[in-house]
């Protein structure tokens, strides 16, 4: 997938790129609000609400919740520190300049461009649904594989600092799962099989935290992402 996007904004024309992804129907508006924000010269990147849909499947459901529920309440137009991967805008320029070996992974590239001296903008009005399942990225194997690729990109580091990943990374499935279930709107995703699936893949995370922490990246390296 990182790879997968570069690729897309490197074949890429216009001025401004959008990343969003095939389970996601933006609202009214989008359009208009991605054209708006960029209007403000120090602008590289936005991004806006991500309302989910109540009838996905339990597993599609605990990962829209795990990976998007942060950003579905309300909140102001501000520049912030992140934003939802699945409902992203850049200027074509800056995001380019913020691509490594690595592919387009958010919140590395979201560093990369603040350190710039960029702004990443959050929009209000930038709203999506995400209404189709991600069936594939619910796979437990999969959500080992992203943990795995999170942790192990920071390998380089020293003995002491991938060694507390590493224990930080046993704390990780009640934590994440506990800060899932209490995201504004949570409630109304809630059900036994859905919060049975979210600890699941929450462990299946911190397990591929944990794995590149100790050993680094797969052979496949950042290909194991899909």
């Amino acid at each position: 997938v990182p790879a997968k996007r570069e690729a897309g904004i490197q074949l890429a024309s216009t001025p401004l790129v959008v990343l969003i992804e095939d389970t996601i129907c933006p609202q009214d508006g989008w359009l208009k609000a991605v054209e708006a924000a960029f209007e403000d010269p120090a602008v590289v990147g936005c991004g806006g609400p991500v309302t989910l849909s109540t009838d996905l499947p339990a597993p599609a459901r605990a990962l829209a919740l795990a990976e998007f529920g942060k950003f579905g309440g309300e909140r102001p137009a501000a520049p912030v520190l992140a934003l939802p991967g699945c409902n992203l805008a850049f200027r074509r320029d800056a995001i380019l300049r913020a691509v490594g070996s690595e592919g387009v992974i958010d919140q590395i590239v979201f560093e990369r461009l603040r350190a710039k001296g960029g702004t990443l903008f959050w929009v209000p009005a930038m709203r999506v649904n995400l209404c189709h399942p991600d069936m594939n990225g619910a796979r437990l194997s999969n959500r080992f594989n992203h943990g795995r690729i999170y942790a192990g990109l920071s390998h380089r580091q020293s003995a002491g600092r991938r060694a507390a990943a590493a224990a930080k990374s046993l704390l990780l499935p009640p934590v994440l799962t506990a800060r899932s279930l209490l995201q504004p709107g949570s409630t109304k995703h809630l059900s036994l099989p859905m919060m049975g699936w979210l600890a699941l893949q929450h462990t299946a995370w911190a397990a591929g935290e944990f794995t590149g922490a100790v050993f680094g990246l797969s052979e496949k390296g950042c290909d194991e992402w899909r």
